[in-house]
């Protein structure tokens, strides 16, 4: 391996394992997000409905002009008396409707009416004049009411290619107006329409499969089928296809759970409201000529509310606005696709989790992150909205999010820091914390290899041969190991780096990183240290018999060395190379052939100051180099 990089191999290790972490974060989100039974977890559901919500919050509204409602309010209650009214009442509103295209009523006249024995009569002759009337009807898990409209009532035919997304209601059942309203009636159509877990109302089930294999509408597809003309079997055909087709309309999307998203035209008011007690007095006649109108309750009193997607407006919305904007998206859409179980989309989402975690370990430690995080910030936040406003698609957001999100958490979580983490593995025990912190600051001081002017100390155990043969090796290890602990203590109290130990030898770098100017001063008064406290310690080791004091020879010298990362594909280690390295080295080995426990040489002591007095021992070939050198010592009690 080349010196010229220190985390080379940690690095592209992590790197590895961070893109391996990142396919199977994004892998695990896509699953989760498609299978039946997780894809409702909160954490899809949160963004992915509050995306939904935000994206009818900031869309302009678009009141439709052909759709009316005629509300049951506060003032109707005040003048025609408590509800629900006598059903001569409301034949008297059809009179003044008959221009309407379609007249729906989202009220459920279950029993017939006890105020007025002719009421139901009244009321059903008015509805067979009108002629587009639509009644509503409701699924119950109990034997419908007698009187009440039997499943049978307005099916539609199952389609040949079979009920395809349809949801099957059996064992339910359907109950609805009175027999004489119902048959009246041009139409019928259930009302139910579930919430998400969250309580709001963003899908409806346009149609059902009944008990008897029966395809059954909303009331909102029974309104739309009126208006539009259509015959039943040409409304149903595309169903297999999850699509429900109208004349003039784009094709409805029915999701595989046999839901439409409600395409809302806009907040509660957005569609044109009338005053029940106003049209019944005729004030409206002429705008509600050719209209499709529903009537039902707003009043507070009669907790007709259904949540709709506005948090701006508390998501205040009636059910007859519900089925109002129900209507709305199968006449005049554009109609919502429900892309939550896309492959295409997920597919995005897992590769946009793999592009994030590739560029949080492309590059630099800060910059990798940040472009991670880029991809989310510009391809995976936006991904809603652009398919929203631009495709009418809604996407599997959460799994898009999520599948970007971790890998770009776990994968900055691990690049932040994760060099200084392994210059602090590689380097805590061969620097004193002072360098080490330096080094966790500044990686790029021991990222790359270089020539810089160092000094280096040998030191060595002298007779340490013959030492190691004369005791137990239990003793003469313990021994060794104290004093290996004292010389470490020392170098790193000088900002030494400890390069390497070599059995009883040392190896110890100043400027190693190019941080120490004075390194020639350090490793002097490191060597000097060093000499006094080991005769601390051979006082120590006198009071012990198991213990027999040492002598040892320092070496100093200066120069350039080539500095880095040398080793194996396996193994590396920073250390530093050349002829100062063999230099330093002899210079050791002479302090025995001179008896001086320290030597120098004179370039150690042109770098240090001209007051530290120096006493020349004399000019000396070292094996190895054309030129001689002078060696130099410091008395160990002479003050520096």
């Amino acid at each position: 391996m080349e010196g010229s990089d220190l985390l080379a191999s940690e690095l592209q290790a992590k790197r590895a394992r961070g893109l391996r972490t990142a396919l199977i974060l994004a892998a695990l989100v896509v699953v989760l997000r498609y299978l039946d039974w997780t894809s409702g977890l909160f954490l899809f559901a949160l963004p992915e409905n509050f995306a939904y919500d935000l994206a009818f919050d900031h869309r302009p509204p678009r009141p439709p002009d052909d759709i009316a409602i005629i509300a049951i309010d506060e003032p109707s209650l005040k003048q025609l008396g408590q509800f629900p009214f006598p059903r001569d009442t409301y034949a008297r509103l059809l009179d003044r409707l008959a221009g309407a295209k379609v007249v729906a009523f989202d009220i459920l006249f279950i029993e017939p009416d006890r105020s007025n024995p002719q009421g139901d009569a009244l009321f059903a002759e008015a509805i067979r004049k009108h002629g587009r009337v639509v009644l509503g009807t409701y699924k119950q898990e109990r034997k419908p009411m007698e009187g009440g409209a039997q499943v049978g009532v307005n099916a539609y035919p199952l389609p040949e290619g079979g009920p395809g997304p349809l949801q099957v209601i059996q064992p339910l059942a359907f109950s609805g107006p009175v027999a004489s309203l119902g048959q009246a009636a041009a139409g019928l159509g259930y009302v139910d329409i579930e919430p998400d877990p969250d309580g709001v109302y963003r899908r409806v089930e346009p149609l059902r499969i009944g008990m008897d294999r029966q395809v059954y509408p909303h009331l909102a597809v029974e309104i739309a089928r009126l208006a539009t003309g259509a015959a039943a079997a040409d409304l149903v055909a595309g169903v297999p296809q999850g699509k429900l087709s109208l004349p003039g309309a784009p094709p409805a999307r029915i999701s595989s759970r046999g839901a439409s998203l409600i395409n809302y035209c806009g907040p509660a008011g957005t569609v044109s409201i009338y005053s029940f007690a106003d049209v019944l007095a005729g004030k409206h006649d002429s705008g509600l000529q050719g209209k499709i109108v529903l009537v039902g309750a707003t009043a507070a009193g009669l907790y007709d509310m259904r949540p709709a997607p506005y948090r701006s407006a508390s998501r205040k919305f009636f059910g007859v606005e519900t089925n109002a904007n129900i209507v709305n998206t199968l006449l005049h859409g554009p109609p919502l696709r429900d892309e939550s179980r896309s492959f295409a989309w997920l597919a995005l989402a897992l590769l946009l989790g793999i592009l994030a975690g590739m560029l949080v370990w492309s590059s630099g430690e800060t910059l990798g992150p940040a472009l991670g995080f880029l991809v989310l910030i510009v391809l995976a936040v936006p991904s809603f909205f652009v398919a929203f406003f631009l495709w009418g698609a809604v996407v599997p957001y959460g799994a898009i999010l999520l599948a970007v999100l971790l890998p770009v958490a776990v994968g900055t979580w691990e690049r932040l820091g994760a060099e200084r983490r392994l210059i602090k593995d590689r380097f805590g025990v061969y620097v004193s914390p002072e360098v080490l912190e330096q080094l966790t600051h500044d990686p790029e001081l021991a990222r790359r290899g270089q020539r810089r002017p160092v000094t280096l100390l040998f030191s060595d155990v002298r007779d340490s041969t013959t030492l190691s043969e004369s005791l137990p090796p239990e003793v003469w290890l313990a021994q060794l190991n104290e004093y290996l602990s004292v010389m470490s203590d020392t170098v790193f109290a000088y900002d030494g780096y400890l390069d390497k130990f070599m059995g009883d030898g040392i190896m110890v770098v100043w400027n190693a990183f190019g941080t120490q100017p004075n390194h020639a001063e350090l490793a002097l008064a490191a060597a000097r240290r060093m000499l006094e406290l080991l005769e601390a310690l051979n006082r120590h080791w006198g009071q012990a018999e198991d213990r027999t004091p040492f002598r040892i020879g320092i070496g100093l010298h200066s120069g350039e060395a080539v500095v880095g990362n040398v080793g194996s594909q396996t193994r590396t280690q920073y250390t530093v190379i050349g002829d100062v390295v063999n230099t330093a080295a002899r210079i050791e080995g002479m302090t025995k052939e001179h008896q001086e426990e320290l030597l120098l040489s004179d370039a150690t002591a042109a770098l240090l100051p001209e007051s530290l007095p120096l006493r020349e021992i004399g000019e000396v070939s070292v094996r190895g180099r054309a030129r001689t050198i002078h060696l130099y010592t410091v008395d160990k009690h002479t003050d520096s």
